[in-house]
């Protein structure tokens, strides 16, 4: 009798060519479609060659069909959140709803390529539920809400490395941000650099007195400063910022905006991540060793401070538009970025 395999929209059956097998299993170990969903992936990409090469292995011990069949289940996630999902995928597919089998059919490739690995720690950011959760050994251990990218200025989706967190951190103003937003305001108001803790620099990286600066000259193609915020608590970044070594100028901080975790729609930024609960996850990757006390002290003019972790962490800034909510039961987002059309 032959035996046939489905997983996840994947099926294979006994006998097919090893190749078919492979294609079929790691789909089960590691998802399907990732890169259709993030734009950067400079954590598991590392990996690579070596699951390959333990996933052929594992097919040359393979020699029947209940053999197959233990290998399948010994590779799909065990977890109460991945069984929730999955039970949901077979309650959508029974009822024809296309939108949540989409929804779910993502959420759970996007689980598998992120929890198969059993990374000691890792980070994952949910743009769709504007949440973040911190895992240890694929145990949730915080979990907390987040402010993401406006539509028109998305969060990007990408998978990097937590290497550094920056205490009493600069913000170092882009360009874009700078000459179409703040540039406007200070040449209506030219005392308003001064009330925001706002510094120019000019191309040496020489700090100028904005007052000694003929605004009217200026316009977003020809202004010749660098803007950036002092530290301290009025700062953009509050005063922790979590280094992320993606392409992107992207990054997980505190928030002198603190009102809007109150809100339900929480899409206000450029496109960084502000974060909920900024001290315990610091204090969380560094073994409960951060000086919290000093960074509540919200000191002014601090020189920024910058903390390395021994073993980087593994960031992953995904889109779930079906998700596990903080009761444990599933959750449908709406699709803010129309993503999903």
């Amino acid at each position: 009798m032959m035996t046939v395999l489905l997983v996840a929209g994947a099926m294979v059956s006994w006998g097919q060519p090893v190749e078919d097998v492979f294609s079929f299993l790691k789909i089960v170990r590691s998802g399907e479609g990732i890169y259709e969903q993030v734009s950067y992936d400079g954590v598991t990409t590392l990996y690579r060659s070596e699951e390959d090469s333990m996933l052929r292995g594992r097919i040359a011990q393979v020699h029947t069909p209940a053999q197959l069949r233990t290998l399948v289940m010994q590779l799909v996630p065990r977890t109460a959140a991945y069984d929730t999902l999955s039970a949901g995928l077979a309650r959508a597919l029974t009822a024809g709803d296309r939108d949540k089998v989409r929804a779910l059919s993502i959420a759970l490739n996007i689980y598998r390529w992120i929890h198969h690995h059993s990374f000691p720690r890792c980070i994952v950011v949910n743009v769709a539920s504007a949440t973040l959760c911190y895992y240890e050994q694929d145990t949730l251990r915080l979990r907390m809400k987040v402010v993401v990218g406006k539509p028109s200025t998305r969060t990007p989706r990408f998978a990097a490395w937590c290497d550094q967190v920056i205490l009493y951190p600069y913000w170092n103003i882009p360009r874009k941000i700078a000459v179409t937003e703040f540039l406007p305001m200070f040449k209506r108001l030219p005392t308003l650099p001064d009330a925001m803790n706002i510094q120019l620099l000019d191309s040496r990286g020489k700090v100028v007195d904005p007052g000694s600066i003929d605004w009217k000259r200026w316009n977003r193609d020809n202004f010749p400063y660098a803007m950036r915020q002092s530290t301290g608590c009025d700062n953009a970044l509050g005063v922790i910022k979590f280094n992320l070594t993606s392409p992107y100028d992207v990054y997980m901080h505190d928030t002198n905006l603190r009102s809007a975790f109150r809100s339900a729609y929480r899409y206000y930024s450029h496109g960084c991540i502000r974060l909920e609960k900024p001290f315990e996850l610091g204090d969380a990757l560094f073994g409960g060793k951060l000086d919290t006390a000093f960074l509540a002290s919200c000191l002014k003019d601090q020189q920024p401070r910058s903390l390395r972790l021994d073993q980087p962490v593994p960031v992953f800034v995904v889109y779930l538009p079906a998700d596990i909510d903080a009761e444990g039961k599933l959750s449908f987002y709406r699709d803010i970025y129309h993503l999903l059309k």
